[in-house]
């Protein structure tokens, strides 16, 4: 199945909207969630709808969520999300970071009682849009091991940086190796994993994905990837009321309560510290610097953080969003069982 940007959006806010979502709520959902797609990004894409969905029949995930600011400064807020849909409050939080950043400089956001919000770059954009620098992190289920240790205690806990400028910079990367879902999909493969991915549950590197599932993932970068994955842990748990390792759960099917994860949002206006056109303009003749730099052999191009997804997400609003025959399978037969004619909206 081919779908296009917009009508991979519709058919998401129809399916949200029967399931209960409000319309603002299936809208900014349906928006990450294709924009994940877009951009190469499809484990955090319509993939994760079916668990959504799921999610709002049993009430882990709360329709029409009442999201309010429990703690607030000029600077700072602290959000309860009300166990809503976490793209819905996350963008919310974001928005209200950008709304401080504009009047003071600098606006801090934190978000609890919320859900797995999607591609943690989207916000940052969000920043971006309004010539503001986004930063973004969050915390997941404990899944990746200590450096040193063999029990997972650390989300993957993605960090994104927005830089707006020309051409734009984002960064959106977890701090394992690879994620877990590509453990899954190597196993229903019948495929082994690349040495480094994960480790067994004596702490071995092992190749057998199913052993890795077992395990735990692997910090990037050996241990300073496990140290930025710990202080990331820090600022989207105990800083805004969120679980932290192992009381982080609710990223991951199967769950039985609510969500426990955090997400802390900064939103920072780079004319408090410079002209903004001084900033732009320094940044944009810095990517030019690396991009033209001396390429090592093999090397076609150098590249800058966000520009492989922006070129697939480019590639797809014209050629369209593939959509694996497994998800729409399970999609056509929840969109049955809700009365949603999916088929009708993707034409």
């Amino acid at each position: 199945m081919i779908l296009t940007f917009e009508r991979e959006k519709a058919i998401i806010r129809a399916l949200l909207e029967k399931a209960g979502a409000s319309g603002e709520e299936a809208s900014i959902t349906a928006e990450v969630l294709a924009e994940g797609d877009l951009r190469g990004l499809s484990s955090h894409g319509l993939l994760r709808l079916p668990y959504i969905l799921r999610a709002l029949e049993r009430g882990t995930i709360v329709a029409k969520a009442n999201v309010r600011v429990v703690r607030e400064t000029p600077a700072t807020a602290l959000i309860d999300g009300g166990h809503g849909l976490g793209h819905y409050v996350a963008a919310r939080a974001m928005k209200l970071a950008i709304e401080k950043s504009k009047r003071l400089g600098v606006g801090a956001v934190g978000v609890y009682n919320s859900n797995h919000f999607g591609i943690a770059g989207y916000y940052a954009e969000l920043a971006m849009r309004e010539q503001l620098i986004g930063i973004v992190t969050t915390t997941t289920d404990a899944l990746v091991h200590p450096w040193g240790g063999v029990e997972p205690l650390l989300g993957t806990n993605a960090l994104a940086v927005g830089i707006p400028s020309d051409p734009p910079v984002l960064l959106d990367m977890a701090m394992s190796v690879a994620a877990r879902g590509k453990l899954v999909e190597a196993m229903k493969r019948g495929e082994r994993i690349p040495e480094g991915w994960a480790i067994d549950q004596e702490g071995r590197p092992t190749t057998d994905p199913a052993e890795g599932l077992r395990g735990a993932l692997s910090p990037f970068g050996g241990v300073k990837g496990y140290a930025l994955a710990f202080v990331l842990e820090l600022l989207a748990g105990p800083l805004v009321r969120a679980g932290v390792g192992r009381e982080v759960r609710g990223t991951l099917e199967p769950t039985e309560g609510f969500c426990t994860k955090g997400d802390f949002m900064l939103a920072i206006d780079p004319s408090a510290f410079v002209p903004l056109e001084e900033f732009r303009a320094r940044v944009k003749n810095f990517v030019k610097e690396v991009k033209s730099s001396k390429k090592a052999p093999g090397v076609e191009e150098i590249m800058i953080p966000g520009e492989p997804e922006q070129r697939i997400r480019e590639l797809r609003l014209k050629e369209g969003i593939p959509i694996p025959d497994e998800i729409w399978s399970e999609l056509s037969s929840m969109a049955r069982r809700l009365g949603v004619d999916i088929e009708e909206l993707a034409r």
